[in-house]
């Protein structure tokens, strides 16, 4: 995939062609901020002064080089074309009407228009539509909203019920059964309340069975635990057990606070993980937990690598219970955190050793990857600009390297780093930008592509299929999903309009459909998997909930489409057919693609309480499309 493009340098001679026009259109916060700008490195090395100018000073300008300075924030050198772009983004967004949700306007062009612009014949509409304020939830206290942007599966519900749906009492909100409960009531769902009438001890094999299922699976997938010093851990978190049934006042500090509270952790998350498959170890997760938040403020006030640690072992937590901590605040001081950490750059080979830059790589990757999915998942801008990170992968899967079982679940999840990336670069460019770009067809192919040349890196035998590997598999049906949405909001919006005329030469492609089916098959195996066995031990967390309701709808829009009629779709992509021409979509295996959907979204409604109205919009479209589409023949 093509790296991000920068602003270019102005040609000397010439004035910043951003200087003034920008400056006029900033508020006066903005051209406050330019102004405390530092002079940049050229200026202060030739002790001339530095007029500040974006995007280049006059000085820089004229010797035609990059003007940059040094940021004691982030503690690296940016160039100014950076703070550019930062700028203009700040103007975009004060420029978005707010907080009401968009109405869409249908077109004002007759619906029987004989004549169509060139616009039109080539795939592209003259027309912008913006999803990005579709779709708004109130918080508990209904006193602020959260907005989802287009990558967000909400923003796909409202416009696939917008269409399937006529009827305004088809949803209603239920009624609140023992209204006079709450849902937070003091000694049922506090879990410091509820440890506090419980005495037992864990068994030494029980915790080694809970860490092992944790370095097997989460910290396989996001490795950013020294698994060589679990085991002196946990003789720390013995000992403190043994002496705190005697003692309930005594409290650890330093370096056994933080053995302590990874050990708590690492079981709670193992114990939430494991719960699918042994239900009554949802109490025990909980007493970890309970045992960890002891000490939670003393393990994150600190600016180290091991505070940084236990922000993420309270993230992936979250990811199993989003109700018991707010992961957007976790995830934003993790980041500040790696930051001001320098995980996020590269550092010269003799300040750290070989063990510490492979942490410091596994440690920043493994944020990167979780704070970069959640956020697209709901449609939010990151943390961690692309522009400042210069860490180098972890090792992956290449030629020569082991073959074993656990070996390539590591170097696959490893590969999965860079599939974020590319994954991010797709975002960035059709998702963030406050006036969408209108790319052809032939964009979102070629991106297609890029991320199938990633896939066919890791493809290995199925006897192999892991953690690891499925998380790959995961990862590019999602993404692919992810990379045609816009193109499905668009043909779901124009449905709508039932006198519109669709040509012909305008085809949707269909690979995203294909994608989402594979997703539910992935899920479906993995549900049905054994406890300890290599898919028996893969992590369902609330991505994943997401990810199979994201893929269940895909489904359903295609159906709604293909029941619609005026669509012509794509035949699945191939390097080797280079002609695009039609062809109908295979809707062979529905009623056994639907019907596993609506299983996994059976659990995860079971699961975690708020996807009950998740599987129920999805029952609801299926119940109302599928006979349609079997009347259709």
């Amino acid at each position: 995939m093509d790296a991000p493009e920068t602003p270019s340098l102005p040609v000397p001679g010439s004035s910043p062609p951003e200087d003034d026009s920008l400056m006029e259109k900033l508020d006066d916060k903005l051209r406050a901020a330019i102004q405390l700008l530092p002079s940049c490195q050229r200026c202060k090395r030739l002790r001339r002064k530095c007029d500040t100018r974006l995007p280049s000073c006059k000085l820089c300008l004229k010797a035609n080089i990059e003007c940059s300075f040094f940021d004691h924030s982030l503690q690296q050198i940016l160039p100014r074309s950076y703070v550019l772009s930062l700028l203009q983004k700040a103007q975009e967004l004060k420029t978005v009407k707010g907080p009401q949700p968009r109405t869409i306007s249908y077109s004002k062009r007759p619906p029987t228009a004989s004549v169509r612009s060139t616009d039109e014949l080539l795939n592209r509409s003259t027309e912008r539509q913006h999803f990005d304020n579709h779709f708004m939830l109130s918080s508990t206290a209904d006193l602020t909203y959260r907005f989802f942007g287009s990558s967000s599966v909400f923003v796909l519900t409202i416009n696939l019920a917008a269409r399937a749906f006529s009827e305004t009492n088809t949803f209603q909100p239920p009624a609140a059964p023992l209204s006079g409960m709450g849902i937070f009531d003091e000694g049922i769902n506090d879990p410091v309340a509820m440890t506090s009438t419980r005495f037992s001890l864990p068994s030494k094999e029980m915790l080694n069975t809970l860490l092992g299922n944790y370095t097997t699976s989460l910290n396989t997938l996001y490795p950013f635990i020294d698994e060589s010093t679990i085991q002196h851990d946990l003789e720390v978190y013995l000992g403190e057990e043994l002496h705190e049934s005697r003692d309930q006042t005594r409290k650890l500090s330093g370096k056994s606070s933080y053995q302590y509270f990874r050990v708590a952790m690492m079981c709670a998350i193992a114990c939430a993980n494991k719960s699918r498959h042994k239900p009554h170890l949802a109490a025990v997760d909980d007493d970890f937990y309970a045992k960890g938040l002891k000490y939670v403020e003393a393990v994150t006030s600190e600016v180290s690598g091991e505070s940084l640690q236990a922000l993420l072992l309270l993230v992936v937590y979250c990811l199993f219970h989003p109700r018991k901590g707010d992961i957007w605040k976790l995830l934003d001081y993790a980041c500040r955190l790696s930051v001001e950490l320098g995980y996020h750059t590269e550092l010269p080979l003799h300040e750290e050793s070989s063990v510490d830059m492979a942490r410091r790589r596994s440690t920043f990757w493994s944020l990167y990857t979780i704070e970069r999915i959640v956020g697209q998942i709901f449609g939010r801008p990151s943390d961690l600009p692309e522009q400042i990170i210069t860490t180098e992968y972890p090792g992956i899967l290449i030629a020569g390297s082991p073959t074993d079982q656990a070996s390539i679940q590591i170097f696959s999840a490893a590969h999965h780093y860079r599939l974020v990336y590319l994954r991010s670069e797709i975002y960035r460019e059709i998702y963030m930008p406050t006036n969408p770009p209108l790319h052809e067809l032939g964009w979102f192919i070629d991106r297609y592509f890029t991320l199938l040349s990633w896939y066919e890196e890791i493809q290995v035998n199925e006897t192999l299929a892991g953690v690891g590997t499925s998380t790959c598999n995961v990862a590019f049906h999602s993404t692919i999903v992810f990379l045609f949405q816009p193109l499905l909001l668009k043909a779901l919006h124009r449905s709508r309009k039932q006198d519109l005329e669709i040509p012909k030469n305008q085809l949707l492609p269909c690979d995203n459909y294909h994608s989402a089916c594979q997703l539910i098959r992935t899920y479906e195996r993995v549900i049905r998997a054994p406890d300890d066995t290599p898919l028996g031990i893969y992590p369902m967390t609330i991505m994943s909930a997401h990810y199979v309701y994201l893929a269940g709808l895909t489904v359903m829009a295609y159906v709604q489409l293909a029941i619609d009629g005026r669509f012509a779709f794509l035949g699945p992509l191939s390097r080797e057919e280079l002609e695009r021409s039609p062809r109908a979509l295979d809707f062979q295996n529905i009623y056994e693609i639907s019907g596993s959907c609506l299983v996994l979204l059976t659990w995860c409604a079971n699961t975690w309480t708020g996807m009950g109205g998740m599987q129920d919009m999805y029952r609801k479209l299926s119940e109302k499309l599928l006979p349609l589409l079997s009347r259709l023949g």
